[in-house]
């Protein structure tokens, strides 16, 4: 148990001394924030013209799909030490010491989290104090629902994103992978266009995605109390529509995920994912990589 958080205090400390890394590992959120303030903000807003506290409540929107992401292209950022371990050979060093296989996958996968769940409460600060400054409805239950969902999104982000890049060899891929990641994490989780805008494949491949689960988790906490005021005595079907188009509620089929169902499909998957991070491990450690 020491060495894996030996590992894990390593990787942490190679994560916040790269400060291009750390930069890097944010940029899907300023490509979220670039495209929500130049085009995405007034579209939105239009489309409800005359509508009080929509400005609010498409804030909130976008702050909570937000702080979906930033667990998953950090986790990104930080496990470029584990790559450039396996490039540089480093990780035979790991591989011969007595930790276990989960020890350390463990070792790498704690790292990851505690960089995730460090770096989604900074973005879910600023994100309170944004929306109290700007006048939007954040109740206090709310917002501390918001920081308690930190820690499973910080969890998933990084087993998921620690199982897919166990497999890269090289920076070079790793490069290739974090690019994809950055950019298309946006358009699954429905942050740069709504889910309901998106075609049907689209929106069954974006809700099969654990961080669009985590997004609307966050969208009922920041952003329900905005939406009950602008749709209060809007009629039922109308404030429905609403919240399907704009990934408050998810489903697949006939099947509607709640939030037990969001978060009960999120840790399967994170268990799924662990699952193969520990077969990689297995693999390299007997020598068949």
């Amino acid at each position: 148990m020491n060495g894996m958080l030996c590992l894990a205090k390593r990787n942490v400390l190679c994560y916040f001394r790269d400060r291009s890394s750390v930069l890097f590992s944010l940029m899907a959120v300023f490509i979220v924030v670039m495209i929500y303030l130049l085009f995405l903000r007034n579209m939105l807003i239009d489309a409800y013209p005359g509508t009080e506290g929509m400005p609010s409540l498409i804030d909130a929107w976008v702050l909570s799909g937000i702080l979906a992401i930033v667990p998953v292209t950090t986790a990104a950022g930080s496990l470029q030490t584990m790559v450039e371990d396996r490039a540089d050979g480093r990780i035979r060093d790991v591989l011969v010491t007595p930790m276990a296989p989960w020890q350390i996958a463990g070792g790498y996968i704690v790292s990851t989290f505690t960089v995730g769940l460090i770096m989604s409460c900074l973005a879910l600060a600023v994100c309170g104090v944004y929306l109290y400054a700007t006048g939007c409805p954040l109740s206090s239950a709310g917002l501390a629902e918001a920081a308690v969902l930190t820690v499973p999104s910080a969890l998933s982000g990084s087993i998921i994103i620690y199982a897919m890049t166990s497999f890269l060899r090289s920076t070079g891929a790793f490069s290739g992978f974090f690019t994809v990641v950055s950019v298309l994490i946006g358009f699954l989780c429905g942050i740069y266009m709504p889910m309901g805008t998106m075609p049907s494949a689209m929106q069954t491949v974006g809700t099969l995605v654990p961080a669009s689960h985590m997004a609307a988790l966050f969208r009922n906490c920041l952003a329900g109390d905005a939406l009950d005021s602008v749709f209060g005595g809007a009629p039922a079907e109308t404030v429905s529509g609403f919240r399907s188009d704009m990934g408050f509620d998810l489903s697949l089929g006939s099947f509607s995920f709640d939030a037990a169902g969001c978060l009960i499909y999120v840790a399967a998957a994170t268990c799924l994912f662990f699952l193969i991070a520990l077969y990689g491990i297995i693999r390299s450690r007997a020598g068949k990589d």
